[in-house]
């Protein structure tokens, strides 16, 4: 009986071809080089290794595939003897691969040749599974994703750059780049990182020009767990808030700095409220935030803030610390629980007078918006952000898979996930937006009632759990859903830091618990400047370049390099031996034509359209100065005569 996943053996040994020694059965082809003995014997350890057994270096297998052998299951203890050697039977594909000894010391390998000439290494990276960790099973893999993806970019990112951007005129964008680009390029980076078993440095090793797309994955994951935390520490002190016997935000107290009109929308009265700001928005930031006029006046930290940032740094190391293993039971109510709320909140939303309008608003689009390059630039950027793709943290989840996991499945699940769960905040947030404008009179309209900026779902969300019965219990569930999802993203993202940085110097991974308690120190650290008065105007510049701009930078060049340089006809084969299935043509056109041009040609538009804006402020200035003087000159014309 052929199993349907049993690796492709024929193909594996078809390598004795006319200019070709190489093994077809794998993707990470590596160039001719010498190689450390270290690393053979890493991959060759014996239980008495011989003293006369020398080494070569430069290592020859005699146009006969090291892939297929590790296949075969007969990897030899000698290093100088790696001849033929009897084949015997593949393994049921309930096995797991790549086993040269015994099922104890299981190791999975990048072997691979180069495209001409006998097969070669040039750098292998072997290692036993067990000191660099695994999945306890698939769901604990699908949940993770789901909960690096379903986070509170979801809740938070995506609502507020809809407001800002018109509503629909922004959906319409997101869709389209989510086809486009967005599933393609999630799908890639899930097989890319299964099948090489690296973290987002090492498996460049493949592609020793694109080593750089690594580190600034890398470094994006880094400064966007240094600002997200600051996320988490809001809903931490939203939390702290609620055990009174009134939520604040749902009155006006007399804040010290509250000098605008303040509206509470129980409030049973015949006065306008036009020009007025609402309790909750009042609460954000005169309370919360305490505001400062802008970035230049940065003020002193608020200790409360801080105390809370310190927690969620606390909370976040304490589970990286157990490894995968942890963090990945921990998404089992992480992944789940929001839903539950994010529909309760949907459904009490949609029963409130007015919330048609938000509603509408959200899906009408404003075709004169759809124009503006700056909004499919927010929408690709949130879009990624969302996603998860080129920050690393996917291409990581995956390595700790086993080789034969459906990632098909499992990209397909997750980005319809994301997807729906962005539609369901968005709607929470614009039904509550749209009652809002109803309460504050006829003049008011969905886009005028609160600042749009990241500050939005801290507005909206609260002001629609103080229209729910018992305020405090919901409030409580739905700050502890946010921070639960904080808390997903950044298991994520700073476990992609610290598994880069082992995979990449293993000597860290004995020293893994220190490493991340010290990163974990920095990061907070670096993100004290966010709790001062002026943090906000900190964190919203982090969030647009860091997030945004960044990201998107970093997907034209990763789409480029796997479809273009290392070859989509190759990444294919590789898919097809560790999938058994070849992609369609779908994922052909996006990989290698569809997601580059666009994000390219977007980036160059982006780029000229600012030039322009700039070309144009600068000639509306010398306009200006030419009139000022102009007129200066007829003024002291006419007192002169």
């Amino acid at each position: 009986m052929k199993y349907p996943f049993t690796p492709n053996i024929e193909r594996a040994d078809t390598t004795r071809q006319e200019g070709h020694g190489t093994s077809a059965a794998t993707g990470l082809r590596f160039q001719k080089r010498s190689m450390s003995k270290g690393i053979l014997h890493r991959l060759f350890e014996s239980d008495s290794p011989s003293p006369s057994n020398k080494m070569d270096r430069r290592v020859s297998f005699h146009h006969k595939s090291l892939t297929s052998k590790i296949l075969d299951g007969k990897c030899d203890n000698s290093i100088d003897n790696l001849t033929e050697i009897p084949r015997r039977k593949p393994k049921p594909p309930l096995e797991r691969q790549f086993s040269c000894q015994s099922r104890s010391s299981m190791r999975r390998a990048s072997v691979i040749g180069n495209r001409k000439g006998s097969a070669s290494i040039r750098k292998l990276s072997t290692y036993t599974i067990a000191s660099r960790g695994n999945w306890g099973s698939k769901w604990e893999f699908l949940l993770s994703c789901v909960g690096l993806s379903v986070g509170i970019g979801n809740v938070w990112r995506f609502p507020y750059l809809a407001y800002e951007h018109g509503g629909g005129a922004f959906l319409i964008p997101y869709l389209l780049m989510l086809l486009l680009a967005g599933k393609p390029l999630y799908f890639m980076e899930l097989a890319f990182g299964q099948f090489a078993g690296l973290g987002p440095l090492a498996i460049w090793n493949c592609l020793p020009i694109a080593k750089g797309i690594g580190y600034a994955m890398v470094t994006i994951s880094l400064v966007i767990c240094i600002y997200y935390n600051v996320i988490v520490c809001y809903t931490v002190f939203y939390i702290a808030s609620t055990f009174q016997t009134t939520v604040p935000w749902a009155t006006c107290p007399a804040y010290p700095h509250n000098v605008t009109r303040c509206h509470v929308r129980n409030q049973e009265d015949n006065v306008s409220h036009v020009g007025s700001k609402l309790s909750s928005e009042i609460y954000w930031e005169n309370y919360v935030l305490n505001l400062s006029g802008g970035i230049e006046e940065p003020g002193g930290i608020k200790w409360d803030l801080c105390l809370c940032l310190l927690f969620s740094w606390i909370v976040v190391i304490a589970c990286l610390l157990q490894g995968i293993k942890t963090s990945g039971k921990v998404v089992y109510f992480a992944a789940t629980f929001p839903y539950i709320v994010l529909i309760i909140l949907l459904i009490t939303g949609l029963l409130q007078e007015g919330a048609i309008n938000g509603i509408l608003y959200f899906i009408s689009p404003n075709w004169k918006k759809l124009l503006d390059i700056k909004v499919w630039q927010a929408a690709a950027g949130q879009m990624f952000f969302s996603l998860g793709v080129s920050m690393g943290a996917l291409i990581m989840y995956s390595s700790y898979n086993d080789f034969r996991n459906d990632i098909f499945r499992d990209a397909m699940v997750v980005s319809v996930l994301d997807t729906v769960t962005s539609i369901i905040s968005g709607m929470v947030i614009f039904s509550v937006l749209g009652a809002m404008a109803h309460d504050l009179g006829p003049g008011t309209s969905v886009e005028d009632v609160v600042a749009s900026g990241p500050g939005l779902a801290f507005m909206a969300y609260p002001e629609a759990l103080s229209r729910l019965p018992v305020p405090q219990l919901w409030s409580i569930l739905f700050f502890f859903m946010l921070f639960i999802l904080g808390l997903d993203s950044e298991f994520a993202l700073m476990e992609n830091v610290l598994t880069s940085f082992c995979d990449e110097y293993p000597r860290l991974r004995n020293h893994k618990s220190k490493f991340c308690i010290a990163l974990g120190i920095i990061c907070f650290l670096l993100g004290l400047p966010c709790t001062t008065r002026g943090g906000q105007y900190i964190l919203e510049m982090m969030d647009k370049y860091g997030g945004g701009t960044a990201v998107v930078c970093v997907a034209v060049v990763e789409s480029m390099a796997i479809a273009w340089m290392y070859g989509v006809d190759r990444f294919c084969e590789d898919i097809k031996f560790m999938l058994g299935t070849k992609p369609g043509i779908y994922w052909r056109i996006t990989w290698k034509v569809t997601a580059p041009a666009i994000l390219t040609v977007g980036k160059i538009l982006l780029r000229l359209v600012l030039y322009i804006s700039v070309l144009l402020w600068r000639h509306k200035l010398k306009i200006v100065c030419s009139q000022a003087v102009s007129c200066r000159v007829e003024i002291l014309s006419a007192c002169v005569f």
